[in-house]
């Protein structure tokens, strides 16, 4: 949930450049394996697939948790040449623990979930939350209180389905509940072998569009948006992690007036939204990520949007990506949403249903999946494919030419194939020689350029 206001916005643009500046006294603490923040792609942006992570909270409802298995088990990626083509949609989920200890049918499908590719994270094992004096400035847990939250999760999770664990070989990620983080918990997922975070403030530096926003990135200096966070005071101060990555949970832009047509819409969801919301910016647009933050009522401090509002925020924050840097589109959820509660409907979602929230995720998967770049994946493998970037293999304008130099990832014509070179090579005819470093590809994807 983002927490903040209109005043903490205006005040990021003075603080961007202190912030910007900061980073350079950071650099020398960095380790040989640091990732910087960056709104630059691995790769190139035409090569680069538009990843989709959807990440789930809680998990502790049958009903819901089931809809989402088989929304995800009966779609697949795109076609295409890279490993995440052709597959059946993967998406990460965060398991509060301590009340699926004793839930042998909640065991059961994370259990499933497991065996059908998806990543299964940490989100602590009782929840915890200081509803009376509620200060995210605090540290309001012992470190030691942090250090079993994560322990005791991991430790259902690790264990042995025989001992009536989920068999988890190791947890990679983790979601503070509330995205409430400080030194404590986050020192608490280091000690306990975690390999990212996503709770951190994302997207909100004022420069940021949704064309630009950041990739993965480590935090051996820390965060730009975080350390924002810390001078608006809605975010305690924390020391750097290096190794630790941050899956950025970016802000959604809410589509301005003159997109309305584009998406369906026959009024300003602008104004909707900051007619309810006293902190959103309807010139930036900038809004909650967490679907919590969309549905529930403004009584809440939510938006309290009907399903063609959000289907037309999840659209066109991926269409932003399509045009800009295709930084990976992160989305908040919770399983729980689309389904039912013990036969009833969720109280406090005034313009929606459980059919309504099925079918928002339902329609923007069906509208990802047209776009031929898009690949639903896990954050783990988002993470893992920053580290050693893949090309997509985009169709081919030109046919091999014998003096060319081509690089890793290029594709060519060649005898009416597609040909894609898996390392530099000039001179070398495709399919030649098995060893040739031209594989054919059976299916590529379009360029937009």
């Amino acid at each position: 949930m983002l927490r903040t206001n209109r005043k903490v916005i205006s005040q990021l643009i003075s603080l961007s450049v202190a912030v910007a500046a900061s980073a350079f006294v950071h650099a020398a603490t960095q380790s040989t394996d640091a990732v910087a923040p960056s709104s630059v792609s691995p790769i190139s942006v035409e090569k680069t697939p538009m990843f989709i992570g959807l990440g789930f909270d809680d998990n502790l409802d049958k009903d819901g948790l089931s809809w989402v298995m088989d929304l995800l088990a009966n779609n697949k990626n795109p076609e295409g040449a890279d490993k995440f083509a052709n597959q059946a949609l993967a998406a990460s989920f965060f398991m509060n623990c301590q009340p699926a200890e004793k839930d042998e049918e909640i065991k059961t499908l994370w259990r499933q979930l497991l065996q059908q590719g998806h990543e299964i994270g940490n989100h602590t094992y009782t929840h915890p939350d200081d509803k009376v004096n509620y200060n995210p400035l605090e540290n309001w847990m012992t470190p030691e209180q942090w250090q079993d939250e994560i322990s005791l999760c991991n430790a259902l999770l690790t264990k042995p389905t025989k001992e009536g664990g989920i068999g988890v070989d190791s947890v990679a990620g983790f979601r503070a509940p509330y995205l409430t983080y400080n030194d404590n918990s986050l020192q608490a997922i280091v000690d306990n072998g975690v390999r990212y975070d996503v709770s951190f403030p994302a997207g909100i530096m004022p420069e940021q569009n949704g064309r630009n926003n950041y990739w993965p990135y480590t935090l051996d200096s820390g965060s730009p948006t975080h350390d924002l966070a810390v001078a608006g005071w809605w975010k305690p101060a924390i020391k750097n992690y290096p190794g630790l990555w941050e899956v950025p949970l970016h802000t959604l832009i809410v589509p301005p007036d003159s997109h309305m047509d584009k998406y369906g819409l026959a009024y300003s969801l602008r104004d909707k939204i900051a007619s309810r919301v006293g902190h959103f910016d309807p010139v930036s647009g900038k809004g909650d990520n967490f679907d919590w933050n969309l549905y529930s009522t403004p009584n809440f401090g939510a938006a309290g949007l009907n399903e063609d509002d959000v289907v037309a925020i999840y659209k066109y924050n991926l269409d932003l990506r399509l045009e800009g840097n295709r930084a990976p589109l992160v989305l908040g959820l919770h399983s729980g949403f689309y389904g039912y509660l013990d036969g009833n409907e969720h109280w406090g979602m005034p313009e929606t249903t459980v059919v309504n929230r099925q079918n928002v995720l339902s329609r923007f998967v069906k509208y990802a999946l047209a776009q031929p770049e898009v690949r639903f994946v896990t954050h783990k493998q988002i993470i893992d494919w920053v580290k050693e970037p893949k090309s997509l293999a985009v169709c081919p304008d030109a046919e091999w030419k014998v003096h060319h130099t081509y690089s890793e990832g290029d594709t060519v014509s060649y005898q009416g194939k597609t040909w894609q070179a898996q390392w530099w090579t000039m001179l070398e005819m495709p399919g030649l020689t098995e060893s040739s470093p031209w594989v054919e590809v059976q299916h590529c994807t379009p360029s937009r350029s």
